[in-house]
């Protein structure tokens, strides 16, 4: 619909306007198709749902958005989160590439961080920059420091973007360093990560990051 498009011009424009350098964009596949990826099965939308025009795909819908996004938002990063993988390489210069991370269950980040960093890894710098989730950290105690280290030692060294969500007050000097030398650590362009147990399990364990071997204990 032409005014939509507009609209997101509108926003997208005044984003930058304001001087933001970094902009991301998520929920549009949901708000497309009404559905999530993992329970749409073989159908994505419900039955007898349409566009306001039959003359184009669905791919030729989502990509002009895509395309007004990143055009009216001039030289801003744009972050894709919730889009559609393949329409979104040479458009979005960032792709959050799997499921929420957490800040509250280890169990998520290994399941939506780790799984996602290993078998997603392979499109980094190809199709985009492949960004694996957030650090949780969203309150000091909730997930042992000693388990987040390991996962933002893992995305630092890996060349993908490092995201960490924190309240400052919230964690100690120990936290604050770790993350002070991940930062520092992250800034530099490096070799792909290679996992080198994806064979065996799906949370793999051994990785080959940097030009070296390095195990983490999950």
């Amino acid at each position: 619909i032409p005014e939509v498009l507009q609209q997101v011009t509108t926003d997208m424009s005044r984003f930058r306007e304001w001087g933001y350098e970094l902009i991301k964009h998520d929920f549009s596949t949901y708000d497309i198709t009404g559905k999530w990826g993992r329970i749409m099965g073989g159908d994505i939308t419900d039955d007898g749902w349409g566009f306001s025009t039959r003359d184009r795909t669905t791919a030729e819908i989502i990509l002009e958005l895509y395309r007004t996004i990143r055009k009216a938002a001039g030289d801003a990063l744009i972050i894709g989160c919730n889009t559609v993988s393949h329409l979104s390489a040479g458009i979005f210069e960032i792709c959050r590439t799997g499921d929420d991370t957490s800040g509250k269950e280890w169990a998520g980040t290994l399941k939506n961080g780790v799984n996602t960093l290993a078998f997603r890894s392979p499109q980094h710098n190809t199709f985009y920059a492949a960004d694996a989730d957030c650090v949780g950290l969203v309150k000091a105690g909730l997930i042992p420091w000693e388990k987040n280290r390991q996962w933002m030692d893992l995305l630092a060294r890996s060349g993908t973007p490092l995201f960490i969500s924190l309240n400052r007050k919230e964690i100690g000097d120990t936290e604050k360093n770790d993350i002070r030398n991940a930062l520092a650590l992250t800034a530099a362009p490096k070799p792909a990560p290679e996992p080198l147990d994806w064979m065996q399990t799906e949370l793999p364990r051994k990785w080959k990051l940097m030009g070296e071997i390095r195990t983490y204990n999950w």
